[in-house]
């Protein structure tokens, strides 16, 4: 067979095609490997369905399909399988291990026909190449949710290190602020796990509840034995001793608890995404493996709901730390890429109030936002700072926390701070307990610093993020002055002035 244009793997090539190839026409066919040897990533009989333009054979961790080190004779880049028009071909990668088709050796490269068999070296592993026939073997017949899986698994994977540094930019070019929305995500997404795993562990906690209880009724008949005891011994202590009038020195704390039912733990319960293509489908939340986070929002009394940006787009904030989070970056190239991506949230306070959001209907400030044009036009954005990281939507509502826009944007150094949330998941137990915990800072310096209130002795934790930063007046009442953004160690907070609400 002659020769085509020589195959190179390319950031272009692979996730750029990859979107077209997912989300293009309708028309587009995906092709099937059947793995005939078990390995350590795949059983014999396994298959993979493969909805991208090219993918890589061998033991490199950046293949498609891989193959553990256990096969010797296979490369670490063995051979690839291209899309040539409406074709596909073999091509020969690796200069020392050769690929066989159908018993032949492949020189260079070679077309490939439903039920070809494919062998990695002599006696190396075999995969079947499969088309499917009809509307089977269409990319559309293949459900949203999988779809998306695949294409994270075939486009992204091979350039995660690419991803991850172009998210590096994206990062310097907002700010120091930025990373630590990042780390915010991860950690807000760590709580939503938290919160899964105590509602399962709910159960067994509750059997060793009832068993230490009743340890501690064989305790408690022992100390009361002690205890009179102990009376006897101290009997003859003088009366004027024992009248020794002790001060408690009791704390009101009506004023911030008037604050709790304005509070809301807010989760996403689904994501409704429309492809470029005009497709659209719902990835559900509660799936394995699907997106998922959580944080804090709060009502003014002029009934407007208020949060961190980062809570209700998470995916404009997609790289934590030095990793890119496969599931954020696949949203995030949707809606950069001529796609929209829409997340559902519930809302729930600590007085019962549940309220269904969504993410179309908040306000933001997107003007720091960092985009990125790759050479074939496919583009990334990553979300700034600077007192952008928040969002309002106008819910309605009757009450709510009064709030002091002119106060939160000329704070003194030494201003004391109340925060309220749910640090490390604590306070959000189940969707039936919801508890705000307080936590406290101290403005770090007069006024804003780069757009927010930069804060020293910051006791708030991941968790918090979106929920309201209030000060209390002469008079013992509280009113909000700034939104949770981020913190930076154990002692730096960023917090977001509510005068950003418009």
């Amino acid at each position: 067979m002659a020769q085509t244009t020589s195959y190179k793997r390319s950031f272009a090539g692979s996730v750029g095609a990859g979107m077209k190839s997912v989300f293009g026409n309708d028309g587009r066919r995906y092709f099937v490997l059947e793995h005939k040897v078990s390995s350590k990533y795949h059983k014999a009989g396994e298959s993979q369905r493969i909805i991208v333009d090219e993918i890589e054979i061998g033991r490199d961790p950046r293949c498609q399909v891989r193959f553990d080190e256990s096969f010797s004779t296979v490369s670490r880049r063995h051979a690839a399988i291209v899309r040539d028009g409406d074709n596909w071909k073999l091509v020969q990668l690796s200069k020392t291990n050769s690929t066989y088709l159908n018993g032949h050796k492949v020189d260079k490269e070679w077309y490939l026909q439903n039920g070809d068999e494919i062998q990695l070296s002599t006696n190396g592993p075999k995969l079947g190449f499969i088309t499917p026939a009809g509307d089977k073997g269409l990319v559309k017949s293949i459900g949203m949710t999988a779809r998306l899986s695949l294409f994270r698994q075939q486009a992204l994977r091979p350039y995660k290190k690419a991803v991850s540094i172009l998210a590096a930019c994206l990062i310097l070019g907002c700010g120091l602020g930025a990373f630590y929305l990042h780390e915010l995500y991860q950690k807000n997404r760590e709580q939503a796990a938290l919160i899964a795993l105590n509602e399962e562990n709910h159960a067994r906690a509750m059997a060793v509840q009832d068993s230490l209880l009743n340890q501690a009724s064989s305790e408690r008949e022992k100390l009361t034995s002690e205890l009179s005891n102990l009376k006897k011994q101290f009997g003859k202590v003088s009366k004027q001793q024992r009248n020794i009038a002790v001060s408690t020195g009791n704390i009101d704390n009506s004023a911030i608890n008037a604050c709790l039912p304005n509070v809301f733990f807010i989760y996403p319960t689904s994501i409704d995404v429309t492809l470029p293509n005009g497709e659209s489908g719902t990835i559900d939340c509660a799936e394995r493996n699907a997106p998922g986070w959580s944080g804090t929002g709060f009502l003014l009394d002029n009934g407007t709901f208020v949060t961190a940006r980062h809570v209700i787009e998470a995916w404009s904030f997609w790289m934590s730390g030095n990793d890119a989070d496969e599931n954020l970056a696949q949203l995030n190239a949707i809606m950069n890429n001529g796609g929209k991506v829409r997340a559902r949230f519930t809302a729930i306070s600590s007085s019962g109030k549940r309220l269904e959001l969504t993410s179309d209907q908040f306000a933001m400030n997107r003007s720091a936002d960092r985009v990125h044009h790759n050479e074939d036009g496919f583009k990334m954005s990553m979300g700034g700072d600077g007192g952008t990281d928040f969002a309002y939507a106008r819910v309605g509502q009757s009450g709510g926390l009064k709030f002091n826009p002119s106060a939160s944007t000329s704070l003194d150094r030494g201003t004391k701070l109340t925060v309220l949330g749910f640090p490390l998941g604590l306070g959000a137990n189940s969707p039936s307990s919801i508890k705000p915990i307080s936590s406290t800072a101290t403005v770090g310096i007069d006024g804003l610093d780069r757009g927010v209130i930069l804060t020293s002795e910051t006791n708030f934790e991941h968790g918090c993020s979106g929920g309201p930063a209030l000060i209390m007046d002469a008079d013992g009442n509280y009113s909000v002055v700034g939104i949770v953004s981020a913190i930076a160690g154990r002692n730096t907070g960023f917090i977001v002035p509510i005068s950003a609400i418009n």
